[in-house]
């Protein structure tokens, strides 16, 4: 999640700058392709390969780096520029507006889970959802999780996060369909998002390998949801995270409460907003429609003075479609 401040906000040449991320680190490997793709590897090319680049990412995760995983927050200061530091993942209020999923294992839940990755030097969690596709290895979530977008510093530069390992229903440390790490050449997000920091654009997805015993994620969780374009913007939207200090899935319900008019100078459909105060850690998590059967909107961001909305991406073909045809 990411939260902008208003200041910020007007600023359409640099909207990253306005944001503040609730995000997290999980990946396969660094890249940098023309079409804000993962530039190809040598994963996949062989059987002996493939199975290296699994182990070497559940290697990594050990128990201890994933209970120690934390949110990657990006701070707004009053002058507008943003900085990205490791932030403590935070407990709930008293106003929390998230309550707990007792089943997390049963559909329309098990296609939601957590995303560990490892950003630069850090190490954190994101939200993310299996989706149904021909592949059936689909995950989505949201664009700063598998990409930082431009550095402030340096707005020719991002960082593509390595790692990347799914953990559907994920459960107080617990993976019951087992992990479903990335493929390190198969992470994408839309170069809105990757060169300008778009948040119309937020929005990542990645092809997985299988768990464990060897089923595709979107088998393991039931069939995966299908991804909803073009729909009305006024829907009521059930949503999922792994928020602050959880290590258990929580659920938000809210109709949509509105555009945010502050990405209106943006290129592309302005985000839309729910009523819902999602804490760090629960980016990327998936906003489903229809009984759970569709995925509608991811959790972006939210605003630094706004204590009760969050803000995702308008699904159509322009900012989720091209991102996953033929995944």
């Amino acid at each position: 999640m990411r939260r902008r401040s208003s200041r910020a906000n007007r600023r359409a040449a640099a909207p990253l700058a306005a944001l503040l991320a609730l995000a997290a680190l999980a990946a396969a490997s660094p890249a940098a392709g023309a079409s804000a793709r993962l530039s190809p590897g040598d994963g996949g090319a062989a059987a002996s390969r493939t199975g290296a680049e699994v182990e070497q990412v559940r290697r990594y995760w050990t128990p201890a780096r994933m209970r120690n995983a934390r949110p990657l927050d990006l701070v707004v200061g009053a002058g507008g520029e943003a900085h990205l530091r490791l932030g403590r993942a935070q407990p709930f209020g008293a106003t929390a507006s998230f309550d707990p999923v007792t089943t997390p294992t049963e559909l329309p839940y098990a296609v939601n889970g957590r995303i560990f990755l490892r950003q630069g030097k850090q190490n954190g969690y994101c939200s993310g959802t299996a989706i149904d596709t021909p592949t059936r290895r689909l995950v989505l979530t949201a664009g700063h999780c598998v990409n930082s977008g431009p550095d402030e510093r340096n707005p020719r530069r991002s960082v593509w996060s390595r790692y990347l390992q799914f953990v559907p229903a994920y459960t107080g440390g617990v993976a019951p369909f087992g992990a479903f790490v990335a493929r390190r050449n198969k992470v994408f997000a839309p170069k809105q998002w990757v060169k300008r920091g778009n948040p119309d654009f937020d929005l990542g997805a990645f092809l997985t390998f299988p768990n464990a015993e060897g089923v595709d994620v979107a088998d393991a969780v039931g069939g995966g949801v299908a991804i909803a374009l073009r729909k009305s913007r006024k829907q009521r939207f059930q949503t999922f995270g792994y928020p602050g200090k959880s290590t258990r899935m929580q659920t938000c319900t809210s109709p949509f409460t509105g555009d945010d008019r502050l990405t209106y100078p943006l290129p592309g459909p302005p985000t839309l907003g729910i009523r819902c105060d999602w804490l760090p850690g629960a980016s990327g998590g998936g906003w489903l429609i229809d009984e759970g059967t569709e995925i509608n909107g991811v959790n972006s961001y939210l605003h630094v003075r706004d204590k009760k909305h969050t803000y995702g991406p308008y699904f159509t073909h322009e900012t989720v479609g091209k991102l996953v045809r033929g995944l």
